[in-house]
């Protein structure tokens, strides 16, 4: 019977923490714009598609040992990474490719930047997902774009290459592949890549485990959208509508899709970085903006006095009610002002002594709303807000002088008050 539910007990926990998963993932997903991201990468990579695949072909050829499978290659990308619609594009593609090596010295740069272009927003779309601030430098940028571009279709070619007949006799498998061992090796050749774009393309270390974990649902569901992809244009009669261009539309949506698919797995890989048992409730009204990022500020002086600094899942844990995106605008606000600096450990720290600040230099580093009418309904849990209303209430009264107060001499009020109150209750409990 206990054993039973003990059971039950765990089946709800991690319902419900799946369920604020869940909600915390797509939070993320909406506010960092990924539908319109994926809309902007779907046109660059239309545009990018011929340079790209002429770039890593080009790669290909450049190792002897993939030389057998360059065709077999071609042939796994059209099929795998543009289904429906591969018949009708190969061709294209094929005349296009084979017209790279006549190309001028003016053109083979244009199909080079081009190309580039399409790795560029891919690191601006990551980048905004994991939250980065400063993006890489040139150097950096162009050892992590060979990287992807040497690596994706280096494991690509030895998928193929591992499929070779010798090697089929010697594991008994002469008459071909089955079915189910070759999908099951497409999805992990997916998972794989899908995993190397999360951890190479944002500048910042991301685990193996939130990368691994956020590439397996793009894999899933990229294998999903294919078998969905091809039941509805095999129904639907754009030749009726488009004629002969009908073949421009469909790649250019399952370009969308493709993308919209990527960018939710790398808004999961991005939010297990964030993600604890206390979901954010992301109930924080903008309308007491300033009081966050007093409270923020208020948490770097403390962190500061043990010579520590704040990661970002500290602050959330610290603000249950306010989303990730809330915080990360306020304290992008105030490293503009240079009150707080992030470390090179991407941990947040103050940059200036607070005795130089006042509560006016705070208000002013930002648009904020004083929010003299609610100045009641606003939050009391600590001893550090409860001086923040207090001064509130004094600038409602008095309108001038306690904007020139020092935040270092109001947050040493309340760490005072908090100590007295400590005191208090222990003296009440020792009688």
């Amino acid at each position: 019977m206990i054993q039973e539910l003990t059971a039950e007990f765990d089946f709800k926990r991690n319902s419900l923490r799946l369920k604020r998963l869940a909600r915390h993932v797509w939070n993320h997903f909406q506010e960092d714009r990924c539908l319109e991201e994926a809309a902007s990468l779907s046109y660059t990579s239309l545009l990018a598609m011929v340079p790209l695949l002429a770039v890593i072909f080009g790669i290909i050829t450049a190792f002897p040992v993939f030389n057998e499978v360059s065709a077999k290659l071609q042939a796994f990308i059209f099929a795998n990474i543009i289904p429906a619609v591969s018949s009708q594009i190969e061709p294209y593609l094929q005349t296009f490719l084979s017209s790279v090596s006549s190309l001028t010295l003016p053109g083979t740069i244009t199909l080079i930047f081009t190309a580039l272009l399409l790795m560029f927003r891919i690191e601006i779309a990551l980048n905004r997902i994991w939250r980065v601030e400063h993006p890489r430098t040139l150097t950096n940028r162009i050892v992590m774009y060979w990287a992807v571009l040497t690596l994706g279709p280096m494991l690509i070619g030895a998928a193929i290459a591992l499929s070779a007949q010798k090697v089929l006799v010697t594991l008994g498998l002469d008459d071909g592949v089955a079915p189910g061992l070759r999908q099951a090796g497409i999805f992990f050749l997916s998972w794989t890549v899908f995993t190397l774009f999360f951890v190479l393309v944002p500048n910042r270390r991301v685990k193996i485990r939130d990368a691994l974990v956020g590439a397996f649902l793009s894999a899933v569901l990229f294998e999903l959208a294919k078998l969905g992809f091809v039941a509805y244009v095999s129904n639907a009669n754009y030749n009726k509508i488009y004629g002969a261009l009908a073949t421009v539309p469909i790649f250019l949506f399952w370009l969308y899709i493709v993308w919209a698919l990527v960018l939710f797995g790398a808004s999961l890989a991005a939010s297990l970085t964030t993600f604890s048992e206390r979901a954010n409730l992301g109930d924080w009204p903008d309308k007491w903006s300033f009081q966050l990022v007093y409270r923020l500020v208020g948490h770097l002086w403390q962190a500061q006095r043990k010579g520590e600094a704040v990661s970002m899942t500290q602050l959330l844990e610290l603000e249950p009610r306010a989303t990730e995106l809330q915080i990360h605008n306020l304290l992008h606000h105030l490293a503009n002002e240079r009150i707080v600096a992030c470390n090179h450990e991407e941990d947040w720290i103050l940059a200036r002594d607070l005795e130089d600040i006042s509560l006016g230099d705070l208000y002013h580093g930002g648009q904020y709303y004083l929010p003299f009418a609610s100045d009641g309904a606003m939050p009391h849990e600590s001893e550090m807000d409860r001086v923040f209303v207090r001064s509130l209430t004094e600038v409602r009264d008095s309108t001038d002088g306690v904007f020139k107060r020092p935040l270092r001499e109001m947050y040493q009020e309340g760490v005072e008050a908090e100590s007295k109150n400590r005191q208090s209750r222990k003296n009440s409990d020792n009688e």
